[in-house]
């Protein structure tokens, strides 16, 4: 009855019940020894009971009955109750489990819930930041595609001549925007790499929740099934043991059973909160997941608008300071030509001199084979005549003046041929000049009418029918791809 957690009254009467069995057994035992030790003293005697012995015997064998029949009433009475507490208790157990089962599947399906939706979004994460990742690589590639147009200028502009390798500004402005793509595909590069990271991080998050979403699930399916199970076993019960009357009067033996089974609670409820904080700690991890995704996408697409507004910029430089360095190269063109020109029509203008001065000295043979025959003549006089007269100083005067011409104008004639020959020099220095410029003019020509593409994955550079018509405009011998290399 103590295990039983009976009352206290009812354990009270049962020791009593007990105590007075015992002493009737005792009674009942000692009076055949009583009975033997009287007829043995009144022997020899026909009859062995009295009529006293006789009536005891009854009244005693009555008392028991009585006492027999009170103790069936009071067990009847005890089993009467036990049955209406088992039954009320094994109810209240029901009762107890199908709230707990039922607070366990509502629980489950709260959890799924939000673990479906985080999964959802950790999907559509991981989606964005694939996407955002495949932008990344391709703008890295795209990146490779101007880097091969830059490294290929520079590559042309080592072909020009000697005199003409200088470290312009376009030399300057393509050394920068390789410096800056090559800056640009390291950023990218990173970004990639972190983009790979955050995809394997959303991944394993993605599939540590569908994981825990197969486990709820198949553990749910299992606690609808035994729910269902446990309805159908309590309206079978509830069908075969009707609930007592005390079980209707508001008995409340859940908390009995809390009592009982206290430590046992505890540690379950204790168990589901743990259960639950998991996944709350679970979706929480998840969210920053998300917002660490989200804060690298909008980084990557910052990255990538930097990236291509640096390298433009850089691209367009180059472009400006190759033009400028083709106007610059045009008007130095020009000045060759002018200079050149001007050299030639004073190389001509010097060449009629040469002429007119080989002219007149052929002129200053006649006076010179005048004087000399004049004077030989004179010189065939008598000798009474042979007197330096006018006619023989003005004869030596005509000649030492026609010598002295004769020996000025030679002299011009040698520094004429000298200057001739200098004007010649600076001539074919000019034109090797102009033919030097003219190659580093088609080289940057040839540099500005070719773009970056991209053929078949791969990059290269591809001749530009509109900047090539502009390039037609500049210079009429230019033609495209025919480059010099440098002497």
């Amino acid at each position: 009855l103590k295990r039983a957690g009976r009352p206290p009254d009812i354990i009270q009467r049962a020791y009593r019940f007990r105590d007075r069995r015992f002493c009737a057994g005792a009674a009942f035992a000692r009076a055949p020894l009583q009975q033997a030790a009287s007829r043995a003293r009144r022997a020899p005697v026909m009859s062995m009971h009295t009529p006293e012995e006789w009536a005891h015997h009854a009244t005693s064998n009555m008392t028991q009955a009585r006492s027999a029949q009170y103790s069936a009433h009071r067990q009847i009475e005890t089993s009467c109750r036990t049955h209406d507490c088992t039954v009320a208790d094994n109810l209240s157990m029901y009762d107890s489990l199908h709230s707990s089962m039922a607070q366990k599947v509502r629980n489950s399906y709260r959890l799924l819930e939000k673990l479906q939706k985080r999964a959802e979004s950790l999907e559509s994460s991981l989606n964005k930041t694939k996407s955002s990742q495949m932008a990344v690589e391709k703008a890295l590639r795209d990146k490779d595609v101007p880097l091969q147009l830059c490294c290929w200028r520079l590559e042309q502009r080592e072909k020009r001549p000697l005199r003409e390798q200088v470290r312009d500004n376009v030399e300057i402005a393509l050394e920068e925007e390789k410096a800056t793509l090559n800056e640009t595909q390291r950023r990218l590069s990173d970004a990639v790499r972190r983009s790979k990271a955050m995809v394997s991080e959303l991944q394993h998050a993605l599939d540590e929740v569908r994981g825990d979403i197969e486990h709820k699930m198949q553990a749910l399916s299992i606690d609808e099934m035994c729910l269902r199970s446990t309805e159908r076993s309590l309206h079978a019960v509830v069908e075969r043991t009707p609930p007592p009357p005390s079980a209707r009067s508001g008995r409340s033996p859940n908390k009995l059973k809390m009592s009982r089974h206290q430590v046992a609670l505890q540690e379950s409820s204790k168990n589901e909160v743990q259960r639950q904080q998991e996944c709350e700690r679970m979706n929480r991890a998840c969210t920053a997941r998300e917002e660490a995704a989200k804060a690298l996408r909008e980084d990557n697409q910052k990255l990538m608008q930097r990236c291509e507004t640096v390298a433009s910029e850089a691209a367009n430089k180059s472009e400006r300071r190759m033009q400028e360095r083709i106007h610059d190269n045009q008007q130095m063109r020009r000045r060759l030509e002018a200079e050149i020109r001007d050299t030639q029509g004073k190389i001509d203008h010097t060449k009629g001199t040469m002429s007119e001065t080989k002219h007149q000295i052929k002129a200053l043979d006649e006076p010179i084979d005048l004087t000399s025959s004049c004077a030989a003549w004179r010189k065939q006089r008598a000798a009474r005549e042979h007197i330096a007269d006018p006619v023989s100083t003005a004869l030596q005067e005509h000649r030492m003046t026609v010598l002295q011409a004769q020996q000025e104008l030679v002299s011009h004639h040698q520094q004429e041929k000298s200057n001739l020959k200098e004007l010649q020099e600076r001539r074919e220095r000019l034109k090797e000049d102009l033919r030097d410029k003219t190659a580093s003019l088609h080289i940057d020509l040839n540099c500005l009418t070719h773009e970056a593409v991209s053929f078949n994955g791969k990059a290269s550079t591809s001749l530009s029918q509109h900047k090539l018509s502009k390039a037609m405009k500049l210079d009429r011998s230019f033609v495209p791809g025919a480059v010099h290399s440098a002497r």
